[in-house]
């Protein structure tokens, strides 16, 4: 981890800018545990002290406070605040850095014992968990959503709910240089690669996936080192140090990685010894160049000046480069079961549609997403219950000036072990609406429906079509069609 930091600093007008409109987050690990952050969030990562100052413990939770150039930032214990008496292996080291949090009020710091790179997570990537009512970490609403990413499982925090604990003290995010109130700098993602530091532009960024076996590249190529299984493909790695004209890495079968996107559409994973930091860098701030190239697609742009000093990549350039473009052509589907969406577009169409995952029992389900109105709590609404076996419903919800009618979806569907219900999801087939049971929401996903036969030739319910979708996770999905089912309870 670097020695020093830089400023992530607010926007030009002085108001932190926390609606971030990037889907970017910092990955994290704190403890067990893999926590990502809204990248806008994230102001800096600095090294952890050996000791924290002392300051007044208004919340147990704040641990003491670090000097950061003059200004002093209180730091949180986030892993106990969210697993109040945890105990793990890890727990016994101390966080290697505190990451340096923006909240509406000021900043806050948090202990962190490894920063795990840059993550996509857009909604469809999210994946929509219920707390259990009363725990501490779903009455401070601490979690936005959860989420699962190349075999790597976690929570996504919400900073703007952290900032509202009770008790809890807050730094002012003050500006400590003239220079850094030209205006706030690039979200980057900076990792070693051998005796060389380099910095890429976050959103060029697909993910950071750490250390993990890699496949033998099928051509002898100086420029193709290997190839990685991720997200259902197998990406080409490239020789970072050979492309850049800095060398060569060593062999190795098990490499980190950093996947990026290319302007053609195909991904191009760079190979990295590590993941440094994630910090915002202005243009200004780099060392020109001077008209010379380091090498030959000019894609190291400048020099940020530091011990020891970060080779800054040109994201823009990076992303056109036709030799990546090229190699991106190598790109292939993996021998896993795993979702492959670029086979799935061409086989029917790209007819690709939003769906909403849940679970009923031990499995998953879809349904279409244009059939969804709403999703209610159940726990919030004022129902009327039917005697079990005298309707075809359940009961009746008072909603928006209409009684309408409750399905039990896990019992109309055949689900044996069907959890307690927790969502009313309100769906409509164009003119009438009802409302459906569900035991626990997951995802909203775009993804591409097959054709498998109709379910009663199977001897399933008559009413329900014979499509499945195959979620990102790999998960096949039967695909319920509440339009239909609303039709049948006439």
């Amino acid at each position: 981890m670097a020695t020093a930091a830089t400023d992530l600093t607010p926007d030009t007008d002085g108001a932190p800018a926390l609606q971030a409109q990037s889907t970017l987050h910092g990955l994290t690990r704190i403890g067990p545990m893999y926590l990502a952050v809204p990248i806008a969030a994230i102001r800096e990562v600095v090294p952890h002290p050996a000791a924290l100052s002392a300051i007044p413990r208004t919340l147990a939770e704040v641990t003491g406070a670090i000097d950061l150039r003059g200004a002093l930032v209180p730091v949180v214990d986030l892993l106990h605040l969210m697993h109040p008496g945890v105990e793990a292996a890890s727990d016994a080291i101390a966080p290697a850095v505190i990451m340096v949090l923006r909240t509406p009020h000021g900043v806050i710091g948090v202990g962190v014992h490894q920063i795990c790179g840059v993550v996509d997570l857009g909604n469809d990537r999210q994946t929509a968990i219920s707390l259990i009512p009363g725990h501490l970490t779903a009455s401070l609403g601490l979690i936005s959503a959860g989420f699962v990413l190349d075999g790597r499982s976690g929570v996504i925090l919400d900073v703007e709910a952290l900032a509202r604990l009770p008790g809890l003290i807050q730094g002012a995010d003050r500006l400590v240089a003239d220079s850094v109130k030209l205006a706030g700098g690039t979200a980057t993602l900076t990792f070693g690669v051998g005796d060389h530091r380099f910095g890429l532009a976050a959103d060029v960024i697909e993910a950071a996936v750490p250390a993990c076996a890699v496949q033998p590249a099928a051509l002898s190529d100086p420029l193709w080192m290997a190839s990685v299984d991720y997200n259902g493909r197998r990406i080409p790695v490239a020789d970072t140090l050979h492309l850049l004209g800095l060398g060569t890495c060593s062999p190795a079968r098990t490499m980190a990685t950093v996947v990026v996107r290319l302007n053609e559409g195909g991904r191009v994973a760079l190979r990295i010894d590590a993941v440094q930091d994630m910090i915002r860098i202005r243009r200004e701030t780099w060392l020109a160049l001077d008209g010379f190239a380091i090498d030959e697609e000019s894609l190291i742009a400048g020099v940020l000046d530091g011990v020891p000093p970060i080779f800054m990549l040109d994201g823009a350039a990076l992303a056109a480069s036709p030799v990546l473009a090229n190699l991106a052509r190598m790109e292939e589907g993996s021998d896993a079961e795993l979702t492959d969406r670029a086979r799935d577009d061409a086989r029917f169409g790209g007819k690709r549609q939003p769906f909403l995952v849940f679970t009923l029992g031990q499995g998953q389900h879809a349904v279409p997403l244009e059939h969804v109105a709403e999703i209610l709590p159940l726990d919030r609404l004022q129902s009327i219950a039917f005697e079990p076996g005298l309707s075809r419903f359940e009961g009746v919800i008072p909603h928006r000036g209409k009684a309408l009618p409750i399905i039990d979806l896990a019992r109309l569907l055949g689900v044996e072990g069907a959890q307690a219900p927790q969502f009313i999801l309100i769906a409509t087939d164009g003119s009438r609406s009802a409302g459906f049971l569900l035991d626990t929401l997951r995802a909203v996903e775009r993804l591409v429906p097959h054709e498998v036969g109709n379910r009663r030739d199977a001897g399933g319910p008559d009413n329900l079509p014979g499509r499945v979708i195959i979620t990102s996770e790999g998960k096949t999905c039967s695909v319920v069609d509440l339009a239909s089912l609303i039709q049948d309870r006439d």
